[in-house]
């Protein structure tokens, strides 16, 4: 019997394939193959190199040439740029120990007996000082930029004397290099007594120990000293013990007014939804690791405590959102603007009825309604009086545009147990689709706009962010 398929399984010869993947890279890393192809050699001389046989060693290089790893030219074998860049120990970036480390601490070897049997295996030890000492050069390759070039918008002075803290801090990298990019500033890195002793290390070899100062302790219980310009909450939030709110409270009371709190992690949009970073910390949540707060809950402990959005940070590795403490900061941020010129267009926009259409007829939207979902998604927990205020429209019209996207099933609503007469809004999966699909599109028509204002220095920006409101309030007041 012949059966009609309607779906295909190849999904699944596909995970066997990059599982088959993954086991020829960590032992290629392991038997240090990549460090001896920086320059064209045949198996031969590989085998000579590594003490191996001479066939296996080029049944091993052609398929590492199969996946793109390595080159083949006749009988000779190289690095490709991005292998070269990675993967040799000859270079500054080489993340082979980081990955292999992962992939040990990672690894859901006996993953069926943890399911079925809680608490009789021996659990991992999660070695955040080995992690701290490998990772270094992960720190090179994105994040560092990301991070200094997002301190750079809020800070255009280098000379300005700062003082940041990075909590976890680790590596000490991300605090080296402010100073040094900073050379007025001071840093400070709080961590746990054990990888402390390995911060301390590094923070020597790089000479900085005069402006680098570490702290070691127990965020959740010590003080943590300041006031600062800036905090870094980096992949800690799930290592909060209590309330998140008093933790996120105790952040902003160690930050000076209009100082800046930045957030690094990837959180599930809502609570009962699974992490985007699920499978990373599978093995840790099995052991023990609570999960980390979803971003609903994130974004009402930082309202709590007083602290409002003001930018977002997009690299995949180092994705984070920026909250600001108190007063108007004298500069600004391509995000504000950015933000405060789609609200302009926006504006003008509204006046029209013209339909969006993402790809379906479910996808389709008046403008109206794809702006409230942008503002929910900016804002998860904002209520209809503040998007009323925001959007300087009447509480009907706003309620209107509510109801329809409810039913439609794009936004959820839930109690206030602050003020039982009204609802905090959030986005369900499918709103937070329109959500995506709404930025992706603002990406592709005004991506050379963007970038134009992402080179821009921040006092500049703020001019243009000042001319923007303006231009905001005329149209309202005009409509």
């Amino acid at each position: 019997m012949i059966y009609n398929m309607e779906n295909s399984p190849n999904q699944y010869y596909k995970i066997m394939h990059n599982y088959q993947e993954a086991q020829l890279l960590f032992a290629a890393i392991r038997l240090n193959v990549f460090s001896h192809l920086d320059t064209p050699q045949t198996a031969d001389a590989i085998a000579m190199s590594l003490d191996c046989d001479k066939r296996q060693i080029e049944l091993l290089l052609l398929s590492l040439t199969s996946c793109g790893w390595v080159n083949r030219q006749g009988d000779f074998y190289a690095n490709t740029p991005e292998t070269k860049d990675f993967l040799s120990r000859n270079s500054d970036v080489f993340l082979g120990d980081a990955l292999l480390f992962r992939e040990n601490m990672t690894s859901l070897a006996q993953l069926e007996g943890k399911v079925k049997f809680a608490n009789t295996l021996p659990k991992p030890a999660y070695d955040f000082s080995e992690m701290a000492r490998v990772s270094i050069p992960e720190l090179y390759t994105g994040r560092l930029q990301a991070f200094l070039g997002q301190m750079a918008k809020l800070y255009s002075d280098p000379q300005r004397p700062l003082h940041l803290l990075d909590l976890g801090g680790g590596t000490g990298v991300l605090a080296i290099e402010f100073v040094k990019n900073f050379p007025n500033s001071k840093a400070t890195i709080f961590e746990t007594p054990e990888v402390a002793k390995v911060t301390e290390d590094i923070v020597r070899q790089y000479h900085e120990e005069q402006r680098v100062e570490i702290i070691a302790g127990d965020f959740n219980t010590d003080s943590l000293g300041g006031p600062y310009d800036v905090i870094i909450a980096s992949g800690i939030l799930n290592f909060v013990n209590g309330s998140l709110s008093g933790f996120i409270r105790k952040l902003s009371a160690s930050l000076a007014d209009g100082g800046y709190l930045l957030v690094v992690g990837q959180y599930a949009d809502h609570e009962h939804n699974a992490p985007a970073n699920m499978l990373s910390w599978l093995s840790g949540l099995l052991s023990g690791v609570p999960l980390p707060p979803s971003s609903q809950e994130v974004a009402k402990a930082v309202k709590d405590a007083g602290l409002t959005a003001a930018d977002r940070m997009g690299d995949d590795r180092y994705e984070g959102q920026i909250y600001r403490k108190g007063g108007i900061a004298s500069e600004a941020c391509s995000g504000d603007v950015i933000r405060s010129f789609i609200e302009l267009t926006e504006q003008i926009a509204n006046t029209k009825t013209n339909v969006l259409n993402f790809g379906s007829e479910d996808m389709t939207f008046y403008r109206g309604e794809i702006h409230i979902i942008k503002m929910i998604g900016d804002f998860p927990g904002i209520h209809s009086a503040e998007l009323a205020r925001k959007f300087g429209i009447t509480r009907p019209v706003v309620h209107k545009t509510l109801q329809k996207l409810s039913e439609r099933g794009f936004i959820t609503k839930e109690d206030d147990a602050e003020d039982r007469k009204r609802n905090l809004l959030y986005l369900t999966e499918k709103g937070q689709l329109a959500y995506r699909e709404h930025e992706k599109y603002h990406d592709e028509n005004d991506k050379a706009l963007f970038d134009y204002l992402a080179d821009m220095p921040s006092d500049k920006l703020a001019t243009i962010n000042g001319f923007l409101n303006h231009a905001i309030g005329l149209i309202q007041n005009h409509a």
